[in-house]
């Protein structure tokens, strides 16, 4: 996956970005995230594989369950990456929901509240890694639906791309509150940090400067399509900045409109996801303390198991 992350960013992806400014865009800086993703399940795919009795994750009980999905959904990653950066935008987008919908399937069979004293540190290892990827993943498949529409000839209005936030944040919430879970959380708001950057004063989102180094870079159709939109301050073709005749000097000229109702409504979802992560906590905690005070199941004791006759004996 980090090789096709590799061979795919240094062909298109940051020249969709910017070609395509809709509104739940993330700030540039906000994708390195994907360095902590893959370190994560990095570290998964080695320790699941290893044989040793203290120090190896392959007879863990949990991964046995989640070897399968955990392939598919690798499988999907990669796929994404070359539909996506080859702009095959309808397909990218079946997969990456296919994609999702598999890393909450992992999470759903490892079923691990992160402060739960019964599950082992493996088990939660591997929560965290998938549960930092679904977080991100959730956010971008949101994004994808606005490429595909904005590829279509309609740039999603700030109204679209907020209802779209959320349901991110909603399942945010929910995954977060279910399993006590801060990873997920953090990769939620830090997402949405990255959409309210994109939205600043300061940052060259929708801008000539970001658009038209993109299109130089990169033949994207986008790049040489008319502006037939009726919507001022969301253009669907940007022919007329005359990308071929800029230059670093070139006059800056920012031609979508930034949105300050998207940049309040991704504070709310934060501070929703901060709450949610309290009471999961919270949750967790109490559902520690009642483990500690329930007793542990107990393999059955030799006398439990019924003795076998010995030869001779009568039945």
């Amino acid at each position: 996956m980090a090789i096709a992350n590799y061979l795919v960013t240094d062909n298109n992806l940051g020249a969709i970005a910017h070609t395509h400014p809709v509104y739940g865009l993330p700030i540039g800086w906000a994708f390195a995230i994907w360095g902590i993703i893959y370190t994560l399940e990095g570290l998964f795919v080695v320790y699941q594989a290893l044989p040793f009795q203290r120090f190896g994750g392959l007879r863990e009980p949990s991964y046995a369950k989640i070897r399968g999905p955990v392939l598919a959904l690798f499988a999907a990653n990669s796929a994404w990456l070359f539909l996506f950066g080859y702009e095959v935008y309808w397909a990218s987008q079946v997969v990456i929901l296919v994609y999702d919908a598999l890393l909450f399937v992992v999470l759903r069979r490892l079923d691990v509240n992160q402060l739960s004293s019964r599950r082992s540190a493996a088990s939660k290892l591997a929560a965290a890694a998938f549960s930092a990827n679904a977080s991100w993943v959730t956010v971008a498949s949101c994004l994808g639906i606005q490429v595909v529409l904005l590829d279509e000839g309609w740039l999603p209005s700030p109204d679209f791309a907020i209802g779209l936030l959320v349901v991110a944040v909603a399942v945010a919430c929910a995954a977060t509150f279910e399993y006590s879970d801060p990873v997920y959380a953090a990769v939620a708001a830090w997402a949405l940090g990255g959409i309210i950057a994109n939205q600043a004063d300061a940052s060259e989102f929708g801008c000539k400067s970001q658009i038209c180094p993109a299109c130089l870079a990169a033949a994207i159709p986008i790049c040489s399509r008319d502006d037939t939109s009726a919507r001022d301050g969301r253009p669907n073709g940007f022919a007329p900045l005359d990308c071929d005749s800029y230059t670093e000097s070139s006059p800056d000229e920012c031609v979508v409109a930034k949105s300050a109702s998207v940049v309040g409504w991704a504070y709310a979802g934060i501070g929703c996801v901060a709450f949610a992560l309290a009471a999961g906590l919270v949750r967790g905690y109490l559902r520690r303390q009642a483990e500690k005070r329930a007793p542990r199941p107990q393999p059955p004791f030799l006398e439990d198991v019924p003795s076998t006759p010995a030869s001779g004996d009568s039945p």
